[in-house]
């Protein structure tokens, strides 16, 4: 077993727990291990949390992930700028990576190519 097939498979068992104890929305879970799999520096590292506490943190992460899926680079940089924002505000205020964060605000920033295209993580 590699190192990054366990880490998927403690990830996925983490969430699945999270969601059987209805600390993260059901709806959530498929995006998340998804999402982890890709990026697994942005899982939560911190083990002393409580499973409430993850249950809040994945479910505005998987917000912040399913608005950057939706909205184009357009209405990001015009209307839903400040709803942008204050949702990498609220997820910073969790223990996520901060790298990753910064690199989605620095490609919203300086993103000036194809104004239509989904943002994307």
């Amino acid at each position: 077993v590699s190192e990054d097939s366990s880490q998927i498979d403690e990830n996925l068992s983490e969430l699945e727990q999270l969601a059987s104890k209805k600390h993260l929305n059901d709806e959530n879970l498929c995006l998340l291990n998804d999402f982890l799999a890709k990026h697994p520096c942005v899982r939560l590292r911190d083990t002393s949390l409580s499973n409430r506490y993850k249950g809040y943190a994945y479910n505005l992460l998987a917000e912040l992930l399913k608005f950057l899926q939706r909205h184009s680079l357009v209405d990001v940089l015009g209307s839903r700028r400040s709803e942008l924002f204050e949702l990498l505000q609220d997820v910073r205020s969790f223990a996520f990576d901060k790298d990753w964060l910064d690199g989605v605000e620095r490609r919203i920033i300086q993103q000036d190519g194809v104004l239509n295209a989904p943002i994307g993580y």
